[in-house]
């Protein structure tokens, strides 16, 4: 009786009912293993108390300024304002949810349980994104509160095309912290590097020889015509995407192939 019971009680948290330790068990699916890394996200005491303070700041955001900002408040100026926490604190979310397996030895379990690396990182990446999108969603909710409470003219006027790219602005972020996890896989030196590195590029664009270029890579600037209602021109998308190719592609692949490659111990 004990036999069975110890084959049954080793299998993957996704085995049927009833199966046992001679049962063939399939791998778990990209939207389980989304799934399995949304939940981790705030599983952690850290993860959870971030996730907290950025919906507090997002609705003391909002809240302020409704209250004591311009009597002309619209949808996106409470959302543009109310994405400044969280493209701050969101990416550090991104960067524990990778860096915490190898803090927090659980890289051993995980990679045990579904060998195959890359599936790991691409569901961290998915449930990063998720992640942006639920974050918007409740600011876009708590927004249209405030905005209903308004006194503008037009408070819904460009909503159309300004969420979208909203959306897009905060998952860019999102998907930089999970690249930076990726690529130093410390949590000290990811989140060091992700808040120092944007500024060690503004300072050099201090340099006249050096603004042009800068101008092309620093996220603090190339990223924001996202987070605004101006219409955006080809040159302003032709910086985003190189912007995005420099913080968040160049860190993904590198970072994934040394996740891949990394001994756990």
């Amino acid at each position: 009786m004990s036999a069975p019971t110890a084959q049954h009680s080793a299998l993957p948290a996704w085995a049927a009912p009833g199966a046992t330790g001679s049962t063939k068990i399939s791998t778990p699916g990209m939207l389980t293993l989304t799934r399995i890394e949304l939940r981790k996200m705030s599983d952690t005491r850290a993860g959870r108390w971030l996730l907290i303070i950025t919906a507090g700041l997002v609705i003391l955001v909002i809240g302020a300024m409704a209250i004591w900002g311009s009597d002309e408040g619209s949808w996106v100026n409470y959302t543009g304002l109310a994405s400044f926490p969280i493209t701050i604190f969101g990416p550090v979310v991104g960067i524990m949810t990778v860096t915490s397996e190898w803090s927090q030895r659980t890289a051993l379990t995980t990679f045990t349980l579904v060998p195959q690396r890359g599936r790991v990182i691409v569901a961290k990446l998915l449930a990063a994104v998720a992640l942006a999108v639920v974050t918007v969603a409740i600011t876009l909710v708590v927004a249209a509160v405030a905005t209903a409470i308004s006194s503008g003219d037009d408070p819904w006027d460009h909503t159309a095309t300004s969420i979208g790219t909203l959306l897009l602005y905060v998952a860019i972020y999102f998907a930089i912290g999970v690249g930076f996890g990726l690529l130093f896989s410390s949590t000290p030196v990811a989140i060091v590097s992700f808040f120092a590195l944007p500024i060690a590029f503004s300072l050099l664009s201090l340099f006249s020889a050096l603004q042009t270029p800068i101008e092309w890579v620093n996220p603090q600037s190339t990223l924001e015509v996202l987070n605004a209602t101006d219409p955006i021109s080809g040159e302003d998308w032709a910086k985003v995407l190189l912007t995005c190719l420099l913080w968040m592609v160049v860190p993904l692949v590198a970072g994934g192939v040394l996740t891949s490659r990394r001994e756990v111990k």
